[in-house]
């Protein structure tokens, strides 16, 4: 909605004015590239001193590694330094304030020439439009060319190269940056005089390994950058606009200034903090005016129309977003701080194992074997040692993983706003949904009248075969009506007149009309828009619409036009009622108030009830409890029940009356001495597939909780018919309820309920109203902290979540009651911490006659308790609770408010889609787990004990640096990329949710397993390998162990220190090829966490996995190619294996998988056993 000028309004219009959070991070990446300058400047330093040195005499061993470690260190530690402040994010609230204001005004002023002041008249005249008939087609292409589309510009497009340049600065490839720098120090100038060319290529290899990287990277990311921009695409914003005299709906970026703009509230309730506007300037200021509405602003109640004055970035939000455009950014998600706790993990271990490395260096073999291990090499193993400690296919698979589970998702009918948000799917515990359009088919027909006490016409099905539209009828037509007792499927006695009252009240009480709507077709990555007529409005006055116009052929226009409508109260979700003015066509003096809305609501207005026989009696305590029992009656079969009272003042009274209390509740309408008409009954079937949706949640340990303005009685009819409320569960335990009341001394007194027998007494304490800074974690009250408190709190944002602390952990997933519970709106209200502790505890909930404010306090509870909540919404009322639980669940049917309050959209409002998108959710967080578990046994365990081994046991290294790379960098990936295609496991729904505070993708189990089973295992394959190469080719495992440099010579082998460094290049690719293999039939074992092969085999079915056929090829590929091509074996010092070294390797790799077989059988039969507690 673009700015513009309020022409007309009907009562009670309000604007309500909202906050918008931004997110802002930091970033380091100049200061990384300072710290590289910085970096070169002291190699460069080094380098002169060095010959300097040379040229004046050589210095002391000491004097240079003093001069060359305090200089690197120094320039490691500030490059660590800056490289911590990549993923610090502070988040901050940009609330539009009188400062904000004072900067935004004056170009908003001179742009628009203070609009707000001018007059009608001369604003129609300005912009060339009048407000019967709007913009003539021949006007908005001139105006589209003055003026532009309708829409902000848009942020600057994504640099690619700048993004490329921050793939290779962050994450992994800077360790990989490090360690080349070591290497090319190993060459020059630590290797001279005698400099090894392999040093040199292996600081090549890893540098040509780090583009590599940030080209892999580069292009998921922006691939996935792509793929949420494409999805915006697919939900252009509708506008009602009037053109040439007609109101029709278009795509709001076609919008044009001057096109009369009819505010559509047919889905919006009340918000607090609101503004009465009015048509006349108020203010000088345009932001104090109440004359002029913003594209921010939410209409609360009441209609009007406006003249659009400003389009695109000349209007308010278009000022504020240039002021802030570029503060912006991603909230950081639990997705994130794995991420960053598994970078921390990396960033841990490869110090504490240099630093071993180092210690063991200095403080031993310096000293006892000086010629054993010389400084360069070491400083070749210490590259050899950080690439071990790097999963460097991690970040890529990461990537890879969420662009495809986007897809996926999209296929489902299901768009995701942000990659990132698909991990949350996997610790939701807690799903509270609307009813209408979710649970049902959003398809609402009148189905019956009730009117007296007993009385009751069944419709006739709207597909009836009818007369024409030249044969169209009019409720006031006596006739008429006899015709549509004869076409009913009703035998009872029909009161003609409350047969009139009951169409009539349908027909003008009732915001539904037909209007030129632009259908949004989604056909693969295009948007169709599709013209055609429509019935535009709520679900209840769209289903009275079609009762009149279909099922009783009633001329509605017509209708409408002889009994003008003066005045209106649209319907407001608190107040639940809707009530209109009309002044009608046989009585011109006369005004008759309709009053529609729910009967519990409706008939408090009431003071008497017309009969069958059109008398008007006394509506007595003891009738009110019979027009009760039938709204229950029909409510128990799943009908919606909407109630009709009028009242009829003489004109002159009825402007007298509004003029007196236009500023109360009802805007000037009468709040009493109604007259009960009758009832409409209209029914929502539920979609066939909600049901099994339900139980399948269940069974993955997900609450699913109702949250309905619709009365007790229907939402407990739908609930048991959508297995909210489950046979096993609510109908076999029973439900329970609760009733407050008021003592002699004010005290609240809650009665608990269990299947109608008093439970439980229990008085209320006070009632806390809890702030709304769960999801973000925010200081209250907007407190400003000291600066080394925010650096603090946003470097715990990057490892932990924040609101995990404000999770009370007073519901117990494993011990809930086994009941369920029913609590209405009016309940909500008397409800403390005890009373919420109760109710959440419940395995089956609903609530009803609910408002906005208690939806959001129900989401918030929830979350205080340590719940994951996802929740569903479709209008505006639903934008708050979208937005602040963790996932915010919009219907694609819904206003674009909420839409762009939730994180994710469903294209066919289904709410099976939702349950299809937490399992996929659970499957991006375990193949994220499965890769992590696959790259940490080889890449990481396998690669360090071979120099840890060299060190302390004298032996010669049983895998060179390159080899490590090799396997760390390209083997390694290519298993973990098709480990990222893993299919989900039969038995990945019937598990119970995630716990974020517990359940890390980086956690003890992993780890055990990873390193202790599945990492020793590797590396015994690979030194049995080792081994029993020197042991075949004739040298005895004492001659190669505890020897250090006396290798080769005490005790004396036959061979040639040539041919010794022969076979030790030999071994080492023994080593390389055996934990290749390994880690390919270890891929087998690793892909089901539970599953046996069996029953998750990778050949055919659900769980086929093509893609590591395709892996298993290129791996064996790039081992042919390092130890057989001829240029490796000279360049790196590789050698040919022969296949009898290799071939124990897969008979270790079965014994390896049909262990952990066996493992995962146990765990299947004894879920409570010790290896059960100790599976990761």
């Amino acid at each position: 909605m673009p700015t513009a000028i309020i022409l007309s309004q009907c009562s009670g219009e309000q604007i309500d004015e909202r906050k918008e959070k931004k997110y802002c991070w930091s970033s380091a990446a100049s200061r990384i590239q300072a710290s590289f300058v910085v970096f070169i400047i002291h190699i460069f330093v080094l380098n002169s001193t060095s010959k300097k040195q040379t040229r004046l005499g050589p210095p002391t061993l000491l004097h240079i590694r003093v001069q060359y470690y305090s200089s690197i260190y120094f320039v490691l530690f500030e490059f660590m330094y800056y490289w911590s402040f990549l993923t610090i994010s502070i988040s901050t609230d940009h609330v539009i304030e009188t400062s904000l204001a004072e900067r935004i005004e004056p170009t908003i002023e001179s742009a628009n020439d203070n609009f707000h002041m001018w007059s009608r008249d001369d604003l129609f005249l300005r912009f060339q439009t009048n407000q019967t008939t709007g913009l003539l087609i021949d006007q908005i292409l001139q105006f589209e060319k003055q003026y532009g589309e309708n829409k902000l510009t848009p942020p600057k497009k994504p640099n690619y190269i700048w993004i490329f340049l921050s793939q290779l600065l962050t994450g992994f490839n800077i360790f990989l940056w490090i360690a080349a720098i070591f290497a090319f120090l190993a060459w020059k100038p630590f290797g001279e005089p005698d400099p090894q060319i392999a040093n040199l290529a292996l600081g090549i290899l890893l540098c040509l390994i780090i583009f590599l990287n940030g080209i892999l990277d580069s292009y998921q990311v922006i691939k996935s950058i792509k793929i949420v921009a494409s999805f915006a695409k697919l939900l252009p914003t509708l506008t009602t606009v009037r053109r040439d005299g007609v109101e029709q709906q278009i795509i709001a970026e076609t919008r044009s200034s001057c096109d009369g703009l009819k505010v559509n509230n047919a889905n919006l309730t009340g918000e607090s903090k609101a503004v009465s506007c009015t048509t006349e300037c108020t203010h000088t200021i345009m932001l104090e005016s109440k004359n002029i509405v913003y594209c921010s602003s939410i209409v609360e109640q009441g209609t009007g129309e406006g003249l659009v004055i400003a389009t695109g970035d000349r209007t308010m939000i278009g000022r504020m977003s240039k002021l802030t455009q570029g503060k912006g950014g991603d909230e950081i998600t639990g997705l994130h701080r794995e991420f960053n706790r598994f970078l921390l993990f990396v960033c841990v271990g490869t110090v504490i194992a240099v630093a071993i490395l180092w210690i063991t260096w200095g403080a031993w073999l310096q000293r006892d074997h000086p010629t054993f291990v010389s400084y360069n090499n070491n400083i070749v193993n210490s590259v050899g040692m950080i690439v071990a400690f790097l999963p460097v296919g991690l970040p890529s698979c990461v990537t890879f993983v969420l662009t495809i589970v986007a897809k996926r998702m999209y296929r489902q009918k299901v768009l995701v706003k942000s990659l990132q948000i698909v991990e949350t799917f996997n610790s939701v515990s807690v799903i509270a949904t609307d009813k209408t359009g979710t649970l049902t088919q959003n398809q609402m027909t009148v189905t019956h009248l009730l009117w007296d006490l007993d009385r009751t016409l069944a419709l006739p099905s709207i597909h009836s075969n009818g007369p024409s539209s030249s044969q169209q009828l009019n409720p006031s037509d006596r006739n008429a009506i006899e015709l549509i007792k004869c076409r009913a499927s009703s035998t009872t006695n029909v009161s003609i007149e409350v047969i009139h009252d009951l169409l009539l009240g349908a027909c003008l009480c009732n915001n539904a009309e037909v209007q030129l709507v632009a259908n949004v077709e989604l056909g693969g990555n295009t948007v169709d828009m599709v013209r055609e007529t429509k019935i535009v409005g709520d679900a209840a006055d769209t289903a009275l619409y079609n009762m009149c116009s279909r099922a009783c052929h009633i001329d509605m226009i017509e209708t409408r036009s002889k009994n003008r409508r003066l005045q209106v109260l649209p319907f407001n979700s608190n107040m639940k009622l809707m009530i209109s003015a009309n002044k009608l066509e046989n009585s011109p003096s006369m005004v008759l108030i309709l009053m529609k809305g729910a009967p519990d609501y409706v008939i408090q207005h009431c003071s008497t009830y017309k009969t069958n026989q059109g008398d008007v009696e006394l509506l007595t305590n003891e009738i009110r409890q019979m027009i009760v029992k039938r709204q229950e009656t029909f409510g128990k079969d799943g009908y919606r029940l909407i109630a009709l009272c009028q009242r009829s003042l003489e004109e002159n009274e009825f402007n007298e009356y509004v003029n007196a209390n236009h500023s109360d509740r009802l805007h000037g309408f009468p709040s009493d001495n109604y007259t009960f008409i009758g009832l409409y009954a209209l029914i929502d079937p539920p979609r066939d597939e909600v049901p099994d949706a339900v139980l399948k949640a269940r069974h993955a340990g997900i609450r699913v909780a109702m949250v309905t303005g619709d009365h007790p009685t229907t939402a407990r009819s739908i609930a048991n018919q959508v297995n909210i409320l489950s046979s096993e569960i609510s109908l076999n335990n029973g439900i329970d309820t609760f009733q407050s009341t008021k003592d002699q001394n004010g005290k609240i007194i809650v009665d608990l309920y269990r299947n109608d027998n008093l439970l439980e007494k229990h008085e209320v304490a006070h009632i806390t109203k809890h702030d709304l800074n769960i999801r973000e974690g925010n200081h209250p009250d907007g407190e400003k902290l000291p600066w080394y408190k925010r650096m603090i709190g946003s470097c715990k944002n990057n490892f932990s979540d924040p609101t995990s602390g404000n999770a009370n952990e007073g519901v117990n997933r494993m011990n809930y009651i086994p009941y369920g519970v029913v609590v209405t709106g009016c309940e909500i209200e008397n409800m403390d911490d005890y009373m919420w502790d109760w109710v959440l505890s419940h395995q089956e909930i609903v609530f009803a006659r609910t408002s906005p404010e208690q939806k959001l306090s129900i989401v918030t509870e929830f979350q205080r308790r340590g719940e994951v909540v996802a929740v569903t919404g479709d209008g505006t009322n639903d934008a708050l609770p979208l937005k602040y639980a963790h996932l915010g669940v919009a219907m694609q049917s819904g206003t674009d408010i909420s839409k762009d309050a939730g994180d994710m959209i469903l294209l066919d409002n289904n709410f099976s889609s939702i349950i299809r998108a937490i399992e996929t959710g659970r499957l991006v967080s375990d193949n994220l787990k499965k890769v992590a578990i696959h790259l940490l046994p080889g890449g990481s365990w396998s690669q360090i004990w071979p120099i840890f081994f060299n060190l302390w046991f004298g032996m010669p290294l049983a895998l060179s640096a390159f080899l490590a790379i090799t396997f760390c960098m390209i083997n390694d990936v290519f298993l973990s990329l098709a480990m990222a295609n893993e299919k989900p496991e039969r038995d990945i729904m019937a598990r119970p949710p995630s716990i974020r505070s517990q359940d890390r993708m980086l956690n003890l189990r992993l780890l055990f397993h990873a390193f202790m089973l599945a990492g020793n295992a590797a590396t015994f394959v690979g030194f049995f390998s080792y081994c029993y190469y020197w042991i075949d080719n004739g040298v005895p495992f004492y001659s190669f162990m505890f020897t250090f440099e006396h290798f080769g010579k005490d005790p004396p082998l036959p061979q040639s220190p040539e041919e010794l460094r022969r076979m030790t290049s030999t071994a080492q690719s023994a080593y390389y090829c055996s934990t290749c293999i390994f880690q390919m039939i270890n891929f087998f074992a690793t892909r089901t966490r539970y599953a046996s092969i069996i029953q998750h085999n990778p050949f055919w079915g659900k769980s086929r996995n093509w893609y590591v056929f395709l892996a298993i090829i290129g791996s064996t590929g790039v081992q042919l190619l390092v130890t057989r091509l001829v240029w490796f074996n000279n360049t790196f010092q590789t050698q040919p294996i022969p296949v009898k070294y290799i071939v124990p390797t897969i008979g270790f790799g079965m014994l390896w998988l049909l262990i952990d077989e066996l493992r995962k059988l146990c765990v299947r039969k004894w879920p409570k056993g010790i290896l059960a507690k100790i599976a990761w």
